[in-house]
């Protein structure tokens, strides 16, 4: 293989997803290339360095890479090459692998692409500008997915996926606090707002030896390069390819650092101007009292707010969107609180369902086990429905039966945790479910999920959906924007007529937790919670560690301003199975 690869998890993942694309040329069985998707996923996703794994021997703790997958990346990590992917991809110019980065891309059109002479993605941009690859067979509408999809590419080049992320700063902050020199740490912009996609990894230390923390800091064992390095701050290059900030401030001034660090520039601006008005000077130098010519102590934010006669707005709330007009008037909500969560919805099990989409890793039991050491009441299981187009409709009917069976068993086994019994299924271009109503009607709840035909006219999707949401069965709207965050945008559709409809109807959106989703988005949290509509937070987990990501769908609602009251599964099994109308 002509392009070169790296050892991080980003890189193995793209290499991964290379080899699927070439074998997808190849018209191979879709089993195979799925192993490779899944492998890619679950290295993309993992929270520690698979080569570190590797060198531990511990790679077969990574759920989702099968054995072959296994010997390949033994093989990839001793030589630096995998003799089978290099006869997979033979043949492939490098600018075919570059052209899967670009959402709306996939192998049969890239291949397509290459096969017109394109030889760069700037080459691509040209021929599309100069309209000949519109004389080559290209329509009008791919051509402008196409295009959409090279701005997304670029304006989110670089971005880390807010869970990804975080895994890497709770690394640095535990290192970081296991020094005797540091009395207080916190990370810094995007990641303390738990804004979707991160930039830099960015920490601010409490410390009265700086130097001795910035050692601390370039010497950590993840650093594989230091970037820069001075009396009070540092930047290095981390194993994963991601850039990592430090800045240490005096105790007496942390408050403001970490204030005017954490954003947004927007949020900061505005309380700028505010603390103009009364007689303050607000930078991350701390506050200057203009009247007397003195600097203020601001050892925590609190303090900096208290000062302003405000309360202090969670760091979710930072981007100037009424929270310090709020604030002022002592009106913020009362968020959801993170471990606030009774229950997960949307989980994928191993049941042999033969389902449209990618099954989940574990067993239902072993999900329910998982649901029993997250403290919760109640779990749901909501495999995707059977592939419609290998299965008749009575077929179908019969595997959903056939599941419903096996969880009611599970039901009544005498866990701790109330087992629910749901599914995932497609919602069809026309709006109707791709599952008939007879076999919906033996689930405890169904959710509902757009998962092809991405791309369509707004007044088109908005009413695919509302005519989903018209089905009787269908209780949630799945994942309901379609984002893939740095692959694909939102659907273009009219969320008032589907906010209003969901009210009135009792039809719940979902805050899906998965990494790459985070979705819905949260200014669309707080648009429908202003229409009065009530809302889950889910896993979508296809292993059982992945429903511990529902943290982050909770850091979503809470950029969304949302309560408790407003999400149902923070309730208890009572409300919430009346809710459902589940019978105990």
């Amino acid at each position: 293989m002509a392009k070169k690869y790296g050892f991080n998890n980003q890189e193995i993942a793209k290499l991964l997803r290379d080899v699927a694309a070439a074998l997808t040329l190849k018209n191979v069985s879709i089993f195979q290339i799925r192993a490779y998707e899944t492998a890619a996923d679950a290295i993309e996703h993992s929270t520690a360095e698979v080569k570190d794994l590797w060198e531990e021997e511990k790679l077969d703790q990574v759920p989702g890479i099968g054995k072959n997958i296994q010997s390949h990346l033994d093989e990839l990590f001793k030589a630096g090459r995998v003799k089978h992917f290099e006869v997979i991809t033979k043949g492939l110019p490098p600018v075919f692998f570059d052209l899967l980065e670009i959402p709306e891309i996939g192998p049969k059109t890239a291949k397509k692409i290459v096969d017109t002479g394109i030889k760069s993605i700037d080459d691509l941009r040209n021929k599309i500008e100069n309209g000949v690859l519109l004389e080559r067979g290209f329509t009008e509408k791919t051509l402008a997915n196409i295009f959409q999809g090279l701005s997304v590419a670029l304006s989110e080049k670089g971005r880390i996926l807010l869970p990804i992320a975080f895994a890497h700063a709770e690394r640095i902050l535990d290192n970081l606090k296991s020094s005797k020199d540091v009395l207080a740490v916190e990370a810094l912009g995007s990641l303390r707002r738990r804004v979707a996609t991160i930039g830099d990894l960015d920490f601010a230390v409490s410390s009265k030896h700086p130097e001795k923390v910035v050692g601390h800091f370039i010497n950590m064992p993840d650093v594989i390069r230091v970037m820069n390095k001075g009396r009070e701050k540092a930047t290095v290059l981390l194993k994963s390819g991601f850039q990592a900030d430090l800045l240490v401030g005096a105790p007496e001034s942390f408050g403001a650092i970490l204030q005017h660090f954490t954003g947004s520039k927007q949020h900061n601006i505005h309380l700028r101007g505010l603390a103009e008005e009364r007689g303050y000077s607000i930078s991350e130098h701390g506050v200057k009292d203009l009247k007397h010519n003195k600097l203020i102590e601001i050892p925590n934010e609190d303090r900096l707010y208290k000062l302003l006669n405000m309360q202090t707005p969670p760091p979710e709330l930072r981007e100037d969107t009424n929270e310090i007009d709020a604030a002022l008037k002592y009106e913020l909500p009362k968020l959801v609180e993170y471990g606030s969560i009774k229950g997960d919805l949307h989980t994928h099990s191993d049941f042999p369902l033969e389902p449209s989409h990618g099954p989940g890793v574990n067993s239902i039991q072993e999900i329910v086990k998982k649901a029993i050491e997250l403290n919760y009441e109640y779990i749901g299981i909501s495999d995707h429905s059977p592939s419609v187009s290998n299965h008749s409709e009575k077929e179908i009917i019969n595997l959903i039966e056939k599941r419903t069976n096996f969880i009611e068993d599970i039901k009544y086994s005498g866990k701790s945790v109330r087992v629910i019994n749901g599914l995932e299924i497609d919602i069809l271009p026309n709006g109707k479910l791709s599952v008939p109503d007879e076999a919906l009607k033996t689930l405890d709840y169904v959710i509902a999920g757009i998962h092809s035909s991405h791309r369509m006219e707004k007044d088109k999707m908005t009413q695919r959906i509302l005519n989903a949401l018209k089905n009787p069965y269908v209780d949630i709207l799945a994942h309901p924007t379609g984002r893939l965050l740095n692959q694909r945008d939102s659907y273009d559709a009219d969320w008032e007529p589907i906010f209003k409809f969901c009210a009135q109807n009792k039809k719940l959106l979902e805050i899906n937790s998965f990494p790459d989703r985070l979705d819905l988005r949260d200014d669309l949290v707080r648009m429908a919670i202003g229409f009065g509509v009530k809302l889950i937070i889910d896993s979508d987990a296809h292993e059982v560690s992945q429903m511990e990501n529902i943290k982050f769908g909770i850091a979503v609602a809470r950029r969304g301003w949302a309560t408790e009251e407003d999400i149902v599964n923070t309730w208890d099994w009572k409300k919430f199975s009346d809710w459902f109308n589940i019978k105990s």
